[in-house]
């Protein structure tokens, strides 16, 4: 296979017009403009970090100036904890949890929020279920007990069950008929087998068998506060912070019953051409890609400049080469994505059917340059300088900072973690992206999902080798 790869992507670069010169071009600074200004510091929090007698973790942050006040209650389980037979459960989980407790329906949660100046946001992902509401810092009391509230004893109600149901069908069918969406299914459980992290796309008939019942035994594994944790950033004093949560959630009792553990996520790569037919279909979606390690790995922040040189910016390689020099697709974009499991890497671009073949030889190009080369000085700055930025501006706001808090502890960091982001991004140098590229990004090791008309692009894609018609 891995001469197969090489050899067919050597034969499809002479076969289209010109391989990638334009690629290979320097690009120099715009002359006339001025020097960066020096980047400017995150101010880091105070991190107060304290634990109930019930085994909540608290991390609160007196955050002075505007007075508002973000909070999260998150709990270590989510998507992939999701029972075998009732795959999917999680999406009508977090359309349900804030429909009603004991004491409020949904209708009166909305109604005391919004008199509060306040709003609820409820999530569930791979690996977290969360319930986060931001507002003014002087209802503090207030919107805690309501979090509390919704976190402790959510009522599911009959009606808002099946209203969540019936929206979630109507989504399912209206996914559909996007690409993305059968290619998605192909191409995480390429990635990840039978791991959890496989799963994507619910089934119509699970959906329609999910109860009220269900619902509540799921909501009472994940949330206890030996798995949870209750992240405030705002205008208000620590020492109230925690007086506060220990008035509203001290009294809240552990189960014994948890959700099953998750196992590791494959690393392996498991390189193949895959294509998902789309019969009539006048353009193909591309994803190649390959499963990574999980957040917080010794790679991280390699990682992270590595991809953003690829394709992880506008301004990037992948970009530079198949959008502004040769027109195949308006956005293509790699991206890494980590999980406390595992993780994946993934290069997606949608193209027309005749140019399919040639900008997946472009792709292969790009992933293999970024081994065999050494990245110019100005690629390096320009990447690293947006990395840093766009952290910095990602955790401007409380709201934002108690987020990417909530995240980091899910993935197993401290709060200590957010000083090593910066520091972490600056000290990468070129040796190491060309280290990432050998270890990671080789084109050989990667498995390609495409989702079009297979009679269109069957004979030009059969250069690369064997092609797989797949089913979702």
């Amino acid at each position: 296979m891995k001469h197969a790869w090489i050899l067919n992507t050597l034969l499809v670069l002479t076969l289209t017009a010109g391989g990638s010169a334009q690629a290979k071009k320097e690009h120099t600074a715009i002359e006339g403009l001025p020097e960066y200004a020096p980047d400017k510091p995150l101010v880091l929090p105070d991190v107060v970090e304290k634990q109930l007698a019930n085994g909540l973790t608290l991390w609160l942050i007196e955050r002075p100036g505007l007075p508002l006040v973000s909070m999260y209650l998150a709990a270590n389980a989510g998507e992939a904890s999701d029972p075998g037979q009732l795959k999917g459960l999680s999406n009508i989980l977090s359309a349900t949890i804030s429909s009603g407790t004991g004491q409020r329906s949904s209708r009166q949660i909305a109604e005391q929020l919004q008199a509060l100046g306040a709003e609820i946001d409820v999530g569930i992902g791979k690996d977290i279920s969360y319930i986060g509401i931001n507002g003014l810092s002087t209802e503090t009391d207030a919107l805690l007990e309501i979090l509390a509230d919704t976190a402790r004893n959510a009522s599911f109600p009959e009606e808002e069950v099946k209203l969540a149901i019936e929206n979630e069908l109507q989504s399912i069918i209206a996914s559909k008929s996007q690409p993305a969406y059968d290619l998605n299914q192909v191409f995480y459980r390429r990635l990840f087998g039978e791991h959890p992290y496989a799963f994507v796309n619910p089934d119509p008939e699970v959906i329609r068998k999910i109860t009220r019942s269900d619902l509540r035994q799921a909501y009472l594994q994940r949330f206890q506060p030996g798995q949870a944790i209750l992240i405030l950033v705002g205008n208000l004093a620590t020492t109230q912070m925690e007086a506060l949560a220990n008035q509203h959630f001290g009294t809240w009792e552990n189960r014994e019953q948890k959700p099953a553990d998750i196992p590791p996520a494959p690393e392996t790569p498991r390189p193949g051409l895959m294509v998902v037919d789309r019969p009539n279909s006048v353009q193909s979606t591309i994803y190649v890609g390959r499963p990574m390690p999980a957040a917080g790995n010794a790679d991280e922040f390699s990682l992270k400049v590595a991809n953003t040189i690829l394709g992880g910016a506008f301004g990037s390689r992948l970009t530079m080469n198949i959008r502004e020099d040769k027109g195949y697709t308006y956005s293509p974009r790699t991206s890494i994505i980590d999980w406390s499991k595992g993780g994946m890497f993934r290069a997606s671009a949608s193209v027309r059917n005749e140019v399919t073949a040639a900008t997946l030889v472009e792709i292969f190009y790009e992933l293999d340059r970024l081994a065999a080369t050494l990245p110019e000085d100005q690629e390096l700055t320009r990447a690293q300088r947006y990395l840093k930025g766009s952290f910095l501006l990602a955790n401007e706001t409380s709201s934002a900072l108690a987020a990417t808090l909530t995240n980091y502890w899910i993935d197993g960091k401290t709060p200590g973690d957010l000083a090593k982001y910066v520091p972490g991004i600056e000290g990468v140098n070129k040796q190491d992206v060309q280290q990432m590229g050998r270890k990671y990004f080789a084109s050989r090791k990667q498995a390609v999902t495409i989702s079009g008309d297979a009679k269109a692009i069957a004979d030009t894609l059969s250069l690369f080798g064997k092609v797989e018609l797949v089913r979702p």
